[in-house]
């Protein structure tokens, strides 16, 4: 009987098992033919031939009992985060990891609350139907009945509590967007381009990720009004995980969206539509090639030019949403909402698959522990205190910056030895541990090295010449272009 409770480690016991049972048929082969005795040839291979069938049958048994163990663990270790105030579906079950863990985050994130709570107090509550009547046409159900036919399904299918109110402005551009929702009201505007050249499926996944918005609550942090509101007051590296959340945001949307339409390829061809902007028969739509564009972002974003203005987009890139679907569409947690569907994938699998797929986008976390954090840390707390000692005064506000970017144990004692070294002494630290760094880690540790360390620069409020002179030096160590220097900075100051 096998024991495994993971496939991976199930699909290795197996082999094991047939390994095992094939070495005892060589063994006993190779004594019959001793004895030359054909009988016993025959028996050792019938023998083998019943044991491979019995493993087989067992290994197939055991998987069924893991992907039920699974099935049964989504359910059991969600954690709870929403609730049913809007709608009945199993939210906590629906939501995309990476989004709840930033919204948890944030919560116990004193400088973004306290943003949030200037943002209610010093703006007045946003009448979202009272805009909408002003600013575009309300579509009711005689003006547009197959609308209100896709609204009525997406309703029953996520079983919404509140009515949609639809609304559509003249733009020839693709685009919806949700308002932010009344207790008994959700308001989905539409541009006039989408409504008339999208499909009822493609407009079931498009209504259905709006939803998908209202749903989680993603209008209450309202990325570009927070940076706004805390301009003084939050740290470069809360644009780039507000931004990030923002991204994570659209993948639990898009899961939504897919309950919907119930067909992965009307999603795709959305995808393919928003980003061609072709809906003619003059391209010839094609899944796999759509999908198979993956690869090829996926190998662009892993080079040594990558681009620190994606850590500020607010939209995943569509080859990277459309990934993150199909992983979805075929995961057991899909199954949960979709008992059509026989998923393929655990959702811890899923989960982790998606994380990496997001993280071509994200800034990389350098505080986990490997072999070689020590090294990098002690590296980047030379480097900063440099950045922070350029323009001759040390700020208080440069070594808080400073204190954020390394382990609190790294920080206290690389600031109880700093004051026994000579900035000569600094330099050929930093020359020796960027000479050992540059063999081992990767082209993205060390551009996420150069952006960490880029906060130091700007955290007195201004950026000095001779601070980001000490940033083009510590670019050259690490053999990373100082162009790289200067969009990063620049893409931070100009963040809106």
């Amino acid at each position: 009987m096998y024991q495994s409770t993971t496939l991976s480690e199930l699909e290795k016991e197996h082999q094991d098992a047939l390994t095992q049972a094939q070495n005892k048929m060589m063994e006993d082969l190779n004594l019959a033919q001793e004895k030359g005795d054909n009988e016993l040839i025959h028996q050792a291979s019938v023998h083998f031939q019943n044991v491979a069938k019995e493993l087989a049958e067992q290994y197939t048994k055991r998987i069924e009992e893991i992907n039920e163990l699974n099935l049964k663990n989504v359910t059991e270790n969600i954690q709870e985060v929403y609730d049913n105030t809007r709608a009945d579906i199993d939210l906590n079950a629906l939501v995309y990891d990476g989004d709840r863990d930033y919204v948890l985050e944030f919560q116990e994130d004193e400088l973004i609350q306290k943003t949030l709570e200037k943002i209610r107090e010093n703006n007045p509550v946003f009448k979202s139907r009272r805009h909408l009547l002003k600013s575009s046409l309300r579509l009711t159900k005689m003006l547009a009945p197959v609308l209100h036919e896709i609204g009525n399904h997406c309703k029953e299918v996520l079983k919404l509590k509140a009515d949609i109110e639809f609304f559509v402005y003249q733009n020839d551009k693709f685009n919806a967007s949700c308002y932010p929702p009344d207790k008994d009201k959700l308001y989905i505007i539409l541009t006039s381009g989408i409504l008339e050249r999208f499909s009822k499926d493609e407009l079931a996944f498009v209504i259905g990720h709006e939803i998908g918005h209202v749903l989680f609550e993603h209008f209450n942090y309202p990325v570009k009004h927070i940076l706004d509101e805390g301009a003084n007051d939050l740290a470069p590296i809360h644009a780039m995980k507000l931004y990030a959340w923002n991204r994570n945001a659209e993948i639990s949307a898009d899961r939504a969206g897919l309950l919907c339409c119930k067909s992965f390829e009307a999603a795709a061809r959305t995808f393919f539509k928003l980003s061609s902007g072709v809906t003619s028969d003059s391209l010839d739509f094609k899944l796999t090639e759509y999908i198979n564009q993956f690869s090829d972002l996926e190998e662009v974003l892993n080079d040594d030019t990558h681009d620190p203005s994606d850590w500020y987009s607010s939209h995943p890139f569509s080859p990277l949403r459309i990934k993150a679907l199909e992983l979805f569409n075929k995961s057991k947690t899909y199954e949960l909402f979709n008992p059509e569907i026989n998923g393929e994938i655990t959702e811890e699998a899923m989960e982790l698959e998606i994380q990496r797929i997001m993280s071509l986008m994200e800034p990389e976390d350098l505080g986990n522990e490997t072999e070689h954090s020590e090294k990098i840390q002690r590296f980047m707390f030379l480097g900063g205190y440099m950045i922070s000692k350029a323009d001759g005064v040390v700020d208080d506000s440069e070594i808080q910056a400073l204190s954020s970017v390394v382990s609190p144990s790294v920080f206290a004692q690389c600031m109880l030895t700093i004051k026994g070294l000579t900035e000569q002494d600094i330099i050929d630290e930093i020359i020796a541990l960027a000479k050992e760094l540059d063999i081992v880690i990767s082209v993205m540790q060390k551009l996420n090295i150069l952006r960490d360390l880029s906060i130091i620069s700007y955290a007195d409020g201004s950026i000095d010449a001779a601070e980001v002179d000490v940033l083009y030096n510590l670019a050259r160590q690490l053999y990373i272009k100082t162009e790289f220097i200067d969009r990063i900075i620049s893409d931070a100051q100009g963040v809106d």
